[in-house]
């Protein structure tokens, strides 16, 4: 069992979940984990070197409570912690007696007041031998007198050379030290909310047990449960889902680069396994010299270097970790509007609806897909129900999507609202009852707002997140905002459908309503994959296809001859032109063509894991030479497969002139009629699946 606090103070139980990636997705399965995590480190080391901010003196100021009274009190119990340390570390560990007694007008000492007991009692706490079970707070001596610089000399000197492990209980004992002061600090001042109480976990250099890799982080900051049996807690197991934030920890600073490439490449377990993660801390710690690490959603921004081994740089340190301890949720990275009720075990989700301006909250039954996305939309979706029920029926499930969509586009891109797209088709598709459930329909959506003070809220943007950062830095940072929406129907994966035939009644529906979306609304999907078609099945066990997904989609009417079309979709189902970035108008053509290496790509492998082609076999297959040596689509394979095929005359109506079927020149003015052609072949075999699998229930 892994315990996920939530950033508010409480905890909880969850079953373990290892996050793993879907079966059938082309990345999973053209690609075997080495490859998979070589890409990994490949992307890691980009982001560092094309995306990260070195120096950047706001990045700690974003660390500071947004509330005005708790950023004061923030700063007194950062002096309060500090007062203590800095004795501590003169003296080695031994804070001597007070030498100044106040004495009466007679010469006679005064009875110490309250707080000055209270201040010798800290004191002389700080310098006890730990207990047992406890940490030895004298272990931070060694960090704060080593040297970051790489010693040339013997390795018998002082300081002497060694391996980085030899630091994790120093860096502990020091987080360790500064949190139980702060505890204490707060008993003598107490402020309007207990602190969170973040130490590092007690094993270090190991691997997250809900990792789906075997890579060992160094450390890392959990938020401890509020319970005098520390025993009997959890922190001895890490976790990314109980983590706050990643430390990477090297020697000397000359490896910092290495360190910075190490916390990019672990973070995003941070998003895979927390659902209500909206950005991430990290900390690099080189030696002595520490940077605070800000994940935002297309850059990493890192501090100015902390160095624990003087006194301003100890100070520094403390204050942000003492700001993470006071601050609101929102500015840890999490959500607020994501959380966890202790008293039914379960995570509650709000959603806020633009048009109506409610908030409509459901209960999380499970994540459907997850987010491991440094970058980018970071796009989650849960199935979730209404927590509001009349308790007359079953509540009513719905599909959420959580994503983080750009509010600017480049010149060259055409700008995709899918909030807006959805409108469109609920309110020109909503009274069709015959593709009823063949889309999704939209329930309630909008952006996610943030409470900014007691009584105001705000959209939840990366502006909101940057508050604190010089708008120079951010210069070309895009902007984002977060959206969530809630559809219905749910589906289920395409990897669960059971037979062939039912693989084509699902194609047959999606296609259909796909041209209708197309016709009738004006919108073109433009990112037809295996994730994005989807099937309910009904109370008599057939099978509707679904399509959701409109992240991608735009209006036809913003598609222009003169306008350069963006590459866009999922790489191995996206059309020649698309990959090549052709000149040519997009149409629904390419949306078709798609579909074509959907049917591929589950012809070659199998439509589920029963009649799935044996692993080791392909890398041997054809399709698996659509990519090149690093991973990548490559299309030119991909269009000489395509050409060298040779339909038979009875896949196709005789109607069909194949001669007009030419994926590589989707020209608009004979696209419609192609479309036609195509959708009625479609229906044609779906008609003929259809009563397949009726035939087969009668039989049954």
């Amino acid at each position: 069992m892994v315990t996920p606090t939530n950033p508010n103070g409480t905890s909880s139980a969850t079953p373990h979940v290892r996050r793993n990636m879907p079966w059938n997705s082309a990345s999973n399965v053209l690609s075997g984990d080495k490859m998979i995590n070589e890409e990994r480190v490949t992307e890691a080391k980009e982001h560092v070197r094309d995306s990260l901010s070195r120096n950047v003196s706001e990045v700690l100021a974003a660390a500071a409570p947004l509330d005005s009274g708790m950023r004061k009190k923030a700063v007194s119990l950062a002096e309060a912690v500090c007062q203590q340390l800095e004795p501590f570390i003169l003296h080695k560990g031994n804070v001597p007696p007070r030498t100044t007694k106040k004495r009466n007008r007679r010469g006679q000492q005064l009875p110490a007041t309250s707080r000055e007991s209270k201040g010798k009692a800290a004191s002389d706490s700080a310098s006890e031998a730990p207990g047992q079970g406890a940490v030895d707070y004298s272990l931070l001596l060694k960090w704060v007198n080593l040297k970051s610089s790489q010693d040339t000399g013997s390795s018998n000197s002082k300081t002497g050379n060694f391996h980085e492990v030899k630091m994790y209980p120093w860096i502990g004992a020091f987080i360790k030290y500064v949190a139980d002061q702060l505890v204490k600090a707060v008993a003598d001042s107490p402020p309007p909310k207990t602190p969170r109480q973040l130490e590092t976990f007690r094993k270090a250099d190991v691997v997250a047990i809900d990792a789906d890799d075997w890579r060992r982080v160094d450390m890392a900051l959990t938020q401890c449960l509020d319970s005098p049996q520390r025993d009997d807690r959890s922190d001895d197991v890490f976790t990314y889902a109980q983590s706050v934030a990643l430390v990477e920890v090297k020697r000397y600073d000359s490896e910092e680069t290495a360190a910075f490439d190490q916390l990019a490449l672990y973070t995003p377990g941070l998003y895979a396994t927390q659902v209500n993660r909206r950005f991430a801390w990290g900390l690099t710690i080189c030696g002595t010299h520490v940077r605070a690490c800000l994940f935002i959603h297309d850059n990493i921004l890192a501090s100015e270097v902390m160095d624990v081994a003087t006194e301003s740089g100890r100070k520094q340190f403390v204050t942000l970790l003492v700001n993470w301890a006071m601050c609101e949720s929102q500015r840890l990275g999490y959500d607020p509007t994501i959380q966890y009720n202790s008293e039914t075990s379960q995570w509650e989700i709000d959603v806020w609806d633009d048009e109506s301006r409610v908030t409509h909250t459901y209960i999380h039954e499970r994540t459907l897909f997850d987010t491991s996305s440094q970058f980018g939309r970071r796009t989650r979706c849960f199935i979730a129900s209404a927590k509001e029920n009349s308790g007359e029926q079953p509540a009513q499930k719905v599909l959420i999507k959580d994503a983080w969509a750009p509010t600017e586009f480049p010149d060259s891109e055409v700008v995709r609202d899918e909030l807006s797209n959805l409108r469109t088709i609920r309110d020109k598709l909503g009274a069709d009852d015959a593709l009823a459930g063949t889309y999704s329909h939209l329930e309630a959506g909008g952006v996610v707002q943030q409470m900014q003070t007691k009584q105001k809220t705000a959209d939840d943007t990366t502006g909101s997140i940057f508050a604190d950062i010089d708008a120079a830095v951010l210069e070309d940072v895009p902007a984002r905002i977060h959206r969530r929406v809630a559809t219905t129907p749910v589906g289920e994966q395409l990897k669960s459908v059971r037979s062939v035939d039912e693989l084509i009644v699902v194609v047959g529906d999606v296609m259909m309503a796909h041209t209708a979306i197309v016709r009738r609304c004006g919108i073109l999907h433009r990112d037809l994959s295996t994730n994005n078609i989807m099937f309910c099945r009904d109370d008599d066990g057939m099978v509707r296809g679904l399509l959701i997904d409109f992240d991608n989609a735009v209006l036809q009417s913003d598609l222009h001859d003169e306008q350069r079309p963006d590459q866009i979709g999922t790489f191995p189902y996206m059309s020649i032109g698309n990959l090549e970035q052709s000149s040519v108008k997009r149409t629904a053509l390419d949306d078709w063509e798609s579909l074509i290496y959907i049917l591929c790509w589950l012809g070659t492998i199998g439509i589920n894991r029963d009649d799935q082609t044996n692993v080791e076999i392909r890398s041997d297959l054809t399709i698996c030479r659509w990519r090149d040596a690093q991973g990548c689509i490559d299309f030119e394979p991909k269009r000489l497969s395509i050409q060298k095929a040779k339909p038979r005359a009875y896949h196709l109506d005789c109607n069909i002139d194949i001669s007009t079927v030419d994926p590589f020149a989707r020209r608009a003015e004979f696209a419609d009629a192609i479309v036609d052609d195509l959708l009625r072949v479609v229906q044609k075999y779906r008609k003929a699946a259809l009563e397949r699998i009726k035939d087969a229930q009668i039989s049954e």
